[in-house]
């Protein structure tokens, strides 16, 4: 096949995600799209697949995912003349401990937001299901019937054929040496054939797609580990229709497979592969199988499929599958070049959820915007050293141990720890704090009293930090407490042009004098939001922006975006520059009013201000915000005076009943006050109506903010679903995340965050939910009786439009 000198879309990469790609833009209309293989379609990784098609993941996305590549699975042999190999047996997981049936129980749950059928099954239900299985410990699993099983080979190449049907062209056997790139935008590929102009380049390189990358400097943070799988010689009388079988305490997944159990692991002891490159023709190839890496999981299969013991074994299969650092995959545009998109670290899920995941990327391409809420999956959210070798070799190891691990509320991985310390760390660790994870930040979760390891031990119920978590919620809405904020994010934006920049970024109003401080959202054309931020003014060219800990690349990136070429604007991130202490609780003035040489009152230092003052020996810039929903100041110290700040204001805070305080009682009291967090309470896809946050949208200054248009246009629409405030009336059940949430018996919405609350004595949260039909006023919602399924139970609760702690913020203004 001659190579075109042009196309509307080139895609690196003939596996199940190019090929998933390819057939997804033909089939919305783009014609000249081209595929390139270096090798053969499915050599890379694809080939070795298991070929498990699982519907329940752990997020929203890939669960849609691969509930549609379900139903392309039983469309696209109509379509194409090629069968992809499916079988629709059904899954079921066990569970041989009460917590990880705990575990399964909420994933029947989280199946009832998606349409997908999914049943609690005793033990001898499973038997009738599963004979072969061993029941010993066995509680219990839950019984999803339309999972099954596909043919790797065959569903790849059933979507190419589709592509090619409609126009695609697919040329094997020719490898991409460059990315062509002028302006920071997209032109074409070189390959050892010759030169592709396109208007739009897609990396779906696999293992290979981190060095594909690299080449233009982009981060696509994955990397090849080491799985294995075994296959037995023939079974005699072995069901056809055997469903698959996840036995995730014993690490192991059985799958019939032509007459023979085909097993594979999820490994204790994973190992990454090809550390220093990936060999230059690796194709259709296997690794060598060393039995010590998997004769503990390979024994406890053994022990829960006997016959195991009695057959022999055909394949000992040991192949590299691409995982990724925080076991989320890498879908969208790269931050740094338009027009350049990734799809890859798919965490041996590409079978299961590559045609859906290539799906919304094509519809990304075509439309200019992400169709559904993909944030989670932003290249963006990627720093720097997260995409080095060193360590993407030490994380994406722990992805692949965790996939049949137990997936606990608030779990903090082991590896690549103690890599960024805020100038605080070593005080706080010398008063008990147990540190959690963000972004290589350590940051204190908890604080355990003296003689208490400060580790967590995880559950499903209350862990072991609940009660010294519930003293710190006390402290900080009866007394006093402060909390580590150093590694908020913080981006200066600095110049002549830097108040009509963020006016034009921001929904609120720039204009304000200096020393004041407003919170605000970046909007995108569609009037959906792409952050929440706090901006202060700290003179007439000078603003600083603050971030979530997740989000502060993300959000330097978007405001670098949007620099006119003629504006007079410059970013500094500055977010180690400063240590940051938060003092919050009814006591906070008191404790300031011993140690600043200001005056705090109300009247001089209202709330949504900064002023510069002295604590100890130190400067310091105090700012009168709470994310407790409390009164409260943010105080910004430089690093080699911030332990000394510290020192002063807890030594002052004696007398006044000051608690230290960790992430865990912070979640607790800003859900209580119904404050939101971006990427777990909204993402793009939320416009501020459905959130409560029409007030920070001005929509009379000028310049008018980016998505004003759309955003007036969707409030007037009232579409939601609504952000609300939700509370269990029974005090001895916890939500989480992603719980269902129904309305006189029927789903409406899920639990984005949960938490304990001290103050309600009860677990509180915030839901998205939908508005009954054939109503279109927000407050509506508050009709009919409320649930929420929590583990198979539906619980009774109280759904407000207002939070539940201070609705008036009296005590935060006060």
């Amino acid at each position: 096949m001659s190579l075109p000198k042009h196309a509307h879309t080139v895609i690196i990469g003939g596996g199940i995600l190019g090929c998933s790609v390819a057939y997804h833009l033909v089939s919305l209309g783009v014609k000249d799209v081209v595929l390139l293989e270096q090798g053969q379609l499915t050599c890379g990784t694809t080939w070795h697949a298991a070929g498990l098609v699982g519907q329940l993941h752990g997020s929203h996305a890939t669960t849609e995912f691969a509930k549609y590549t379900v139903e392309l699975l039983k469309t696209i042999e109509a379509e194409t003349g090629q069968s992809p190999g499916y079988r629709e047996t059904g899954s079921i997981a066990i569970a041989i401990n009460d917590e990880r049936l705990a575990e399964l129980k909420r994933k029947k749950d989280f199946a009832s937001l998606f349409d997908v059928k999914a049943q609690y099954l005793e033990t001898e239900a499973i038997l009738e299901r599963w004979p072969l299985m061993n029941p010993d410990k066995v509680l219990g699993g839950i019984y999803m019937p339309s999972d099954g099983s596909a043919n790797p080979i065959d569903l790849t190449m059933a979507l190419a054929k589709g592509a090619r049907q409609k126009g695609a062209k697919i040329i094997e056997k020719i490898i991409v040496t460059d990315v062509l790139v002028e302006a920071r935008k997209v032109k074409g590929v070189v390959t050892d054939q010759g030169t592709i102009q396109a208007d739009n380049v897609v990396n779906c390189g696999g293992m290979w797609a981190r060095e594909l990358g690299r080449k233009n400097n982009i981060s696509v943070p994955l990397h090849a580990c080491e799985h294995y799988y075994l296959v037995t010689e023939p079974i005699e009388n072995l069901p056809r229709d055997l469903p698959v079988l996840r036995s995730y305490c014993d690490g192991t997944y059985f799958k019939e497979d032509a007459g023979k159990l085909l097993f594979g692991f999820a490994h204790n002891r994973a190992k990454p592969w090809a550390i220093k490159g990936i060999p230059e023709k690796f194709s259709f190839e296997s690794l060598p199988f060393v039995e010590d890496d998997v004769m503990d999981v390979l024994e406890m299969a053994m022990n829960r499929v006997p016959i195991l013991q009695e057959v022999g074994i055909r394949t000992f299969f040991n192949g590299p599958e691409s995982y990724s650092y925080d076991g989320r995959f890498t879908l969208g545009e790269a931050p740094d070049v338009k027009n350049y998109f990734i799809l890859a670290g798919l965490n041996s899920t590409g079978i299961q959820t590559g045609p859906g995941a290539g799906k919304a990327l094509a519809e990304w391409i075509v439309n200019g915007h992400p169709t559904m809420d993909l944030s989670g999956m932003d290249p963006r959210r990627c720093e720097a050293f997260q995409a080095r070798d060193p360590y993407l070799q030490e994380r994406c190891p722990e992805t692949l141990v965790q996939t049949y691990a137990m997936h606990w509320p608030n779990y903090q991985r082991q590896t690549a720890r103690n890599l960024r310390r805020t100038p605080l760390h070593h005080a706080l660790k010398a008063r008990g704090a147990c540190f959690t994870e963000v972004q290589g930040w350590e940051r204190p979760g908890w604080f355990a009293p003296y003689g208490v390891t400060p580790e967590y031990e995880y559950s499903y119920g209350r862990q072991n930090w609940f009660d010294y978590a519930l003293a710190e919620q006390r402290a900080a809405r009866e007394a006093v407490a402060m909390i580590d904020y150093s590694m908020l994010g913080k981006i200066m934006v600095e110049g002549k042009g830097a108040e009509n920049f963020l006016q034009r970024v921001c929904t609120n109003n720039m204009a304000m004098r200096n020393g004041r401080i407003a919170y605000t959202l970046f909007l995108n054309e569609r009037g959906g939001i792409e952050s929440d931020v706090t901006v202060a003014r700290y003179d007439q060219d000078r603003f600083m922006v603050m971030s979530s800990i997740s989000h502060t690349l993300k959000d330097y990136l978007h405001l670098r975006d949007h620099i006119l070429p003629h504006e007079d604007v410059r970013l500094r991130d500055v977010t180690p520059s400063f240590g940051v202490i938060g003092v919050m609780g009814p006591n906070s003035r008191a404790l300031m009013e011993k140690v600043c040489d200001i005056d705090v009152s109300n009247a001089a230092f209202p709330f949504n201000t900064l002023q510069d003052c002295h604590i100890g020996h130190a400067k310091v810039t105090a700012q009168r915000l709470s994310y407790s929903g409390d009164l409260g100041w943010e105080i910004f110290v430089t690093p080699d005076f911030a332990e000394h700040v510290f020192d002063v204001l807890f030594e002052a805070g004696q007398n006044l009943g000051v608690k230290l305080i960790g992430g865990e009682a912070l979640n607790g009291l800003r859900l209580e006050k119904g404050f939101l967090h971006w990427g777990h309470d909204m993402a793009y896809t939320e416009a501020p109506h459905q959130l409560g946050l029409e007030f920070t949208c001005k929509t009379k200054k000028s310049p008018a903010f980016i998505g004003m248009e759309s955003y007036l246009v969707r409030k007037a629409e009232a579409k939601g679903p609504y952000l609300c405030s939700v509370k269990l009336k029974d005090p001895n059940l916890l939500m989480y995340h992603y719980e269902p949430v129904q309305r006189d018996g029927k789903v409406v919405g899920y639990i984005t965050a949960g938490a304990f609350s001290g103050y309600l004595g009860t677990a509180v949260g915030l839901a998205l939910i939908d508005l009954p039909k054939g109503l279109n006023d927000k407050k509506d919602i508050a009709r009919g009786n409320y649930t929420v399924m929590i583990e198979g139970k539906a619980a009774e609760a109280t759904i407000s439009l207002k939070p539940f702690f201070d609705p008036d913020n009296s005590r935060m203004l006060s």
